[in-house]
């Protein structure tokens, strides 16, 4: 990884306080990672300075728009406009059937083409190599791709070539990515995670529900121990919505912003806490030396 290129304004923020940065790990989700979008207004609103952020599948779109500087209103506008249209094509191929390239496309419309050095706010895309099945973090290079490498789900949509090697969907390796931040440096993690938890099956009716299905059960096996890892879990009730329905984004910017709205006493609370006892353990370590 690149590492972090020079102190953001809200990590600045931070230090001046004796707070930790703050960084902000997003789920994938495909269509319900909108819900995404209503948890950055809530804690935006709250004066919660995101430092850094990590976000896999779906969560990389709405998390690479938001490191870039993307005010609110265009990101609310952009989540309601958001279709499966503008983001496949069906191509045939031993590999797939469905070409992620307008993903790719529609990054570079919403932002430009951009790269990871041109966002705000440090920004860490999390997909996984096809070959080693092992997690790649992008931190550098453009952002459109390495977005488009973390939302492809395989036998849905065809492995993304970066550099000479293949990836995937980030939510084989790391589903949530609190690991990736805690990689970073010493911070409070706030990880907003999508997927369904009480168990409910619902049987899949076509290849490409199959499809989701078998990948969430995949990404479950590391969720569980990424959950455990965060400092809070905004964890927005999901069940009654489907992975494919864009029509519902409404209502997922509302839930999103309802849940986090109600947990932000409680994070501010962790947040303080946690630097007050960081602080104090570099105290008493710079004493003894």
């Amino acid at each position: 990884m690149a590492g972090d290129r020079g102190v953001t304004p809200q990590r600045r923020r931070s230090l001046s306080n004796n707070l930790l940065p703050v960084g902000l790990a997003l789920s994938g989700g495909t269509a319900k990672a909108i819900t995404h979008v209503g948890v950055i207004q809530a804690l935006t609103e709250a004066d919660i300075p995101i430092s850094h952020v990590a976000a896999t599948s779906g969560g990389a779109v709405v998390g690479t728009f938001y490191a870039s500087g993307m005010p609110m209103s265009s990101m609310l506008k952009t989540a309601h406009e958001m279709s499966w249209k503008k983001l496949i094509s069906i191509r045939l191929s031993r590999l797939g059937f469905i070409s992620s390239q307008r993903i790719e496309d529609f990054v570079k419309d919403v932002v430009g083409d951009i790269t990871f050095e041109d966002l705000k706010i440090p920004c860490y895309v999390v997909a996984t190599d096809l070959e080693t099945g092992k997690k790649r973090i992008f931190d550098s290079g453009p952002v459109a791709r390495a977005v488009r490498a973390s939302c492809s789900i395989p036998q849905i949509f065809l492995p993304v070539e970066i550099d000479g090697n293949y990836y995937v969907d980030g939510g084989f390796s790391e589903y949530l990515p609190v690991g990736t931040l805690h990689e970073i440096d010493h911070m409070f993690v706030i990880a907003v995670h999508l997927a369904q938890e009480r168990g409910i099956y619902r049987r899949p009716r076509n290849y490409l529900q199959l499809a989701i299905h078998i990948m969430g059960l995949v990404a479950k096996t590391n969720y569980i121990i990424s959950r455990e890892k965060a400092d809070i879990l905004i964890h927005p009730q999901m069940d009654p919505f489907s992975p494919f329905d864009f029509d519902t984004s409404e209502k997922l910017v509302e839930i999103g912003y309802e849940t986090a709205k109600a947990l932000i006493p409680e994070i501010k609370r962790k947040w303080k806490r946690k630097s007050s006892k960081i602080h104090q353990i570099l105290q008493r370590l710079s004493l003894r030396e």
